[in-house]
Order: C-alpha cells, then sequence, then structure tokens
C-alpha cells in the first residue's frame, strides 16, 4: 500500500491527462504518483505536476479524497506557469509504453478510459470540480 497525490489542472473546459499506450491498450491517466519519504499529499501533488507535465503550481484545493491500496488525494490546481506537456520525470525514460501529456475536453471523458475511475466519475457528474 502506498499513499498517491494527484493533480486536476483545468482549463478552457478541458484537463491536462497523460495519454497512455502500453501492453497493446491505450487509456487516460491523471497526472500523479506515490509520496516520496515525509512528503506531504500536497507537495507531492505539486511534484508530480512539474515532473509529469512540466508545470509549476500554487495554490491546491482538494477535489476528491479515497482509499484505495493507500489514501489517495487529488487536487485542482489553482494557477499554474509553465506549459503543459514539458515534462521531464522518469516515466518519459523508462520505455514502458508511450507517455504523452495532453489536453481533453471534458466532454469527450465518457468515451475515454480514463483512470483513476473515482476522478473520471467526479468529473462526469460536475463534482466540486470548476474552471477559473
Amino acid at each position: 500500500m502506498r499513499n498517491r497525490a494527484g493533480i486536476l489542472i483545468l482549463e478552457n473546459n478541458k484537463i491536462a491527462v497523460i495519454k497512455r499506450k502500453k501492453g497493446g491498450r491505450q487509456y487516460y491517466v491523471i497526472p500523479g504518483g506515490g509520496l516520496e519519504e515525509g512528503e506531504s499529499f500536497e507537495e507531492a501533488a505539486k511534484r508530480e505536476a512539474q515532473e509529469e507535465l512540466g508545470i509549476e503550481v500554487g495554490e491546491l484545493t482538494l477535489a476528491l479524497e479515497f482509499e484505495q491500496n493507500g489514501s489517495q488525494k487529488y487536487f485542482i490546481a489553482g494557477k499554474y506557469s509553465g506549459k503543459v506537456g514539458r515534462g521531464t520525470g522518469e516515466e518519459y525514460r523508462s520505455g514502458e509504453g508511450t507517455y504523452i501529456p495532453r489536453w481533453i475536453d471534458l466532454n469527450e471523458l465518457y468515451d475515454k478510459a480514463l483512470y483513476p475511475e473515482e476522478v473520471k466519475s467526479m468529473l462526469l457528474q460536475g463534482g466540486s470540480i470548476h474552471d477559473d
């Protein structure tokens, strides 16, 4: 069990995701990952935004929390700097399938395999998501 943090970057009714092709499957994931030693959920979410998307985020708002092989917390980022798609994390060097940051219109989520499913469900229901 490992605690994980994820980051929700929303802009113009779109969300930043990672497009994955692995093992003959194509799917999308919310940027995020496991907490490192001594790291808070918020710190992990900010680090993952930098590593996976190439952006620096400021204020975070907790959007969703659930248990699944440890605690999972997903945060909505307020303002950010940088351009989505310039991440340099180890995911890009693993050689394990493709790993492509991109924007998806929230209306397209019905037809996409997006993980974790709890986040997809929240996004489709409108939840506490807001677009500044």
